[in-house]
């Protein structure tokens, strides 16, 4: 199998952080597989509360308070690789991470990737779903998608290193009071303009829809599309990813700054920096 064009699947049994969720990647991001990577997409059903906040949430005077407000809700605190603002989500979400090389990713890539997103959110629940930013959504973004030009179902953030780019998804299928209230408290913390009518979730539109329809349409939709085969990462990266829950971490905990400082690895999965 080529490495180069992969759709990574999970084994549903298995439990995961969210540090090693999100920590994924960003160690795949600098990792030699990435360079030689045609397409290499994960799709997975989060399984944890999460608050992805960016490096641009950390400019915030009040970010300890806005992390403190996650935490006391049960949330996990991570620092994510790609930009945009802080999104916050439990196992009603749907992730996507699609990786590609350099001189093939960036605002072209991103675009089509919104545009199949797009389609396969259509179909799959029939809603009058749209790209672009809503007034005073969270983690607004060009990529966005949306319900009738109102309420917010999925968000996108990018990140373009020297030999790639990640084009990163999150679909909100079911939002539960849990996660509308770390939105709202969190933003409020961080001084983010945010219309509560504009958190939804697909399920609020289509509910017949749920997490593990969107990973199973978007895993088929990615082998028809790309002609991905179904894998998994190298041993080694795979192994570097995990021993993160061995770990102790106070505050939030930085993707970006635990990669860097990871050593390198065998010549299948050399992490690199």
């Amino acid at each position: 199998m080529q490495s180069h064009q992969l759709l990574i699947g999970d084994d549903a049994s298995q439990r995961r952080s969210a540090l090693v969720e999100l920590l994924t990647p960003a160690v795949v991001l600098r990792s030699e597989l990435a360079a030689g990577t045609t397409d290499l997409v994960h799709v997975y059903q989060a399984q944890n509360p999460t608050v992805a906040f960016s490096a641009r949430d950390l400019r915030s005077p009040s970010i300890a308070e806005a992390a403190q407000i996650a935490r006391d809700a049960g949330f996990t605190c991570v620092v994510r690789s790609p930009g945009g603002r802080m999104v916050a989500y439990d196992s009603g979400a749907v992730v996507i991470d699609h990786i590609t090389a350099t001189l093939r990713g960036g605002p072209s890539v991103f675009a089509s990737n919104a545009a199949h997103h797009l389609q396969v959110l259509r179909s799959l629940s029939g809603a009058d779903l749209r790209i672009g930013e809503v007034d005073n959504e969270y983690c607004p973004g060009e990529f966005s998608i949306n319900v009738a030009g109102s309420a917010k179902v999925l968000g996108s953030a990018q990140r373009i290193t020297a030999g790639a780019a990640l084009f990163s998804t999150v679909i909100q299928v079911v939002v539960p009071d849990r996660v509308r209230q770390v939105l709202i408290g969190v933003s409020d913390a961080l001084g983010y303009p945010l219309r509560v009518s504009s958190i939804a979730g697909l399920a609020d539109f289509a509910p017949a829809v749920n997490p593990s329809a969107v990973v199973d349409e978007f895993r088929a939709d990615y082998r028809t599309r790309l002609g991905l085969e179904d894998g998994r990462l190298p041993d080694g990266l795979r192994a570097l990813i995990a021993s993160v829950d061995g770990e102790q971490y106070d505050g939030i905990f930085h993707v970006d700054d635990w990669a860097r400082a990871r050593p390198l690895l065998g010549p299948t999965a050399r992490h690199v920096t």
